[in-house]
């Protein structure tokens, strides 16, 4: 599958209500690098009026400018590369981050020492600090959104 005429789909990473993540290849992009691709599919676009899909359409541009501004100014925020729509359906292209989740690494390992987790909080909150010193909130901090690189550095991936 090719989305907008660029983004070579690789697999799909995850399916949920608000729609599809896929992993991707840039095909313009002489690398090719991998990217992830999430397809937002807001429930009342599909029959929605023009109104109604204007104010969708609002949201989905500043949350991908807040998106921009976090990913350049935060190493252990994925950069955000694209936005689009197609088809009524909002796309984002961020950063591809290699590493297993938080979430994949307690399903295989049960619970951590008291020294890993120090550890990983000593990692992460000074991404969220620096998210709140910016007036926001991540309404979707868990485990299966905080990737571990291989060297351990947590990112947070929603």
């Amino acid at each position: 599958m090719l989305i907008n005429n660029r983004y070579q789909v690789i697999r799909t990473l995850g399916e949920g209500g608000f729609g599809h993540a896929y992993l991707a290849e840039d095909t313009q992009m002489p690398s090719s690098r991998r990217c992830v691709i999430k397809q937002l599919k807001p429930q009342a676009v599909g029959t929605a009026s023009s109104a109604v899909y204007k104010v969708v359409q609002d949201r989905f541009q500043r949350e991908a400018a807040i998106l921009e501004k976090m990913g350049e100014n935060h190493p252990q925020i994925p950069r955000l590369y694209a936005y689009f729509t197609e088809n009524q359906k909002f796309y984002l292209v961020q950063e591809w981050v290699e590493g297993t989740t938080l979430e994949a690494i307690l399903a295989t390992q049960g619970p951590q020492s008291e020294s890993k987790v120090r550890s990983l909080l000593g990692s992460l909150l000074p991404v969220l600090d620096f998210i709140h010193k910016q007036g926001l909130i991540h309404r979707d901090l868990k485990p299966d959104n905080i990737m571990l690189k291989a060297d351990g550095t947590p990112v947070l991936i929603d």
